[in-house]
C-alpha cells in the first residue's frame, strides 16, 4: 500500500512521509468504512479494491502535500488562509469519493427511492377528498 502511495505521489516521499503515511492510510480505510460500512463485504472484489486504494491514497496525499494546511497564500503584505478542513491535519473524503465508493453497493444516499414496479392506482376524484378507484 504503501508503494501505491508513493506512486501517486509525483515524488519521493521522506523517511518521515512514509512513516506518517502508512498510518494515515490505515486511518482513511477506517473513515471510508465509517462513512461506507459495505466497504468491507466489497473489499474482495479486485477492481473496488483498487479503488478504495486509490480514495485511501487520494485521501493521505491531501495531508501529505499541504501539512500546514494553507488554502491561500498571499505574497504582498503577506497573508496566508488555512482550509479549515486540512489544517488540523483531518483527512476527509470529498463528496465525489464518497459517491465512488458508494457506487453499486444497493443502499441508497438519498432521501427517497421510486418504486416504479407498482401497478398504476386508475380512478377519479368524486369530490375534492373523495377518490374512487376503478373496478
Amino acid at each position: 500500500m504503501l508503494q501505491d502511495l508513493t506512486n501517486r505521489s509525483l515524488r519521493p516521499l521522506s523517511e518521515q512521509e512514509q512513516t506518517v503515511g502508512v498510518v494515515l492510510l490505515e486511518d482513511a480505510w477506517n473513515l471510508i468504512l465509517s462513512q461506507r460500512p459495505s466497504a468491507a463485504d466489497r473489499i474482495a472484489d479486485a477492481a473496488f479494491k483498487a479503488l478504495v486504494v486509490q480514495v485511501q491514497c487520494a485521501v493521505v496525499l491531501r495531508v501529505l502535500r499541504n501539512p500546514e494546511g494553507k488554502l491561500e497564500e498571499q505574497i504582498d503584505d503577506y497573508r496566508y488562509r488555512l482550509d479549515s478542513a486540512t489544517s488540523t491535519g483531518a483527512l476527509y473524503l470529498t463528496d465525489a469519493e464518497l459517491a465512488l465508493l458508494g457506487a453499486g453497493d444497493g443502499e441508497s444516499d438519498g432521501a427517497w427511492t421510486v418504486n416504479g414496479s407498482r401497478k398504476p392506482v386508475v380512478g377519479w376524484w368524486e369530490t375534492p377528498d373523495r377518490w374512487v378507484p376503478s373496478t
